[in-house]
């Protein structure tokens, strides 16, 4: 946590303050994943200030960096077994990107993320949205590992073991 706050200060000093803030919802994942603590004060502090950014994020209209707050409190709340609010999260992503020239792919992570998200919602629930979009995010990964091949194959693998999982094949 140190040397991330050492480094965002050398950011603002050397005038590079719009990197800084592309980095803050990055920043706040791994501060999430490496700090978690069930102490109520801790908790209370964080969301305070992930609230705080969140708002401020949405009163200057920085689509980008709000994109990015989606993807990474989806990744975090997924690892934290918090399906709902993953998807809740990637389905108010999935909303701002219609008003995006360009999305955040991150190289298929976020694909791979959406389909792990979309199928743990499907396994826990009977709802045939849910398989739909496990399958349009499996063909978007399948897309990313013809482009990248070294990058992506293990995510297109990981996706579909997890899919024959959960319908019970055990190959």
């Amino acid at each position: 946590e140190r040397n991330i706050e050492k480094f965002g200060r050398k950011m603002i000093e050397y005038n590079q303050k719009a990197v800084y803030r592309s980095m803050l919802p990055v920043r706040r994942a791994v501060s999430d994943l490496i700090l978690s603590t069930q102490d109520p004060l801790v908790m209370a502090k964080n969301s305070a200030e992930q609230n705080a950014f969140l708002q401020q994020v949405v009163e200057e209209n920085n689509l980008v960096i709000l994109c990015d707050i989606y993807i990474f409190g989806g990744i975090v709340a997924y690892i934290y077994g918090r399906y709902e609010l993953a998807a809740a999260l990637v389905q108010k992503r999935h909303e701002l990107e219609k008003n995006m020239l360009r999305t955040s792919l991150k190289g298929g992570v976020t694909a791979f993320y959406d389909g792990l998200i979309f199928l743990s919602m499907a396994h826990n629930s009977s709802e045939f949205e849910w398989a739909s979009k496990v399958s349009n995010v499996l063909s978007k990964v399948e897309c990313f590992e013809q482009i990248g091949k070294s990058n992506n194959e293990h995510k297109l693998l990981l996706l579909e073991a997890e899919i024959k999982s959960r319908i019970g094949e055990n190959d």
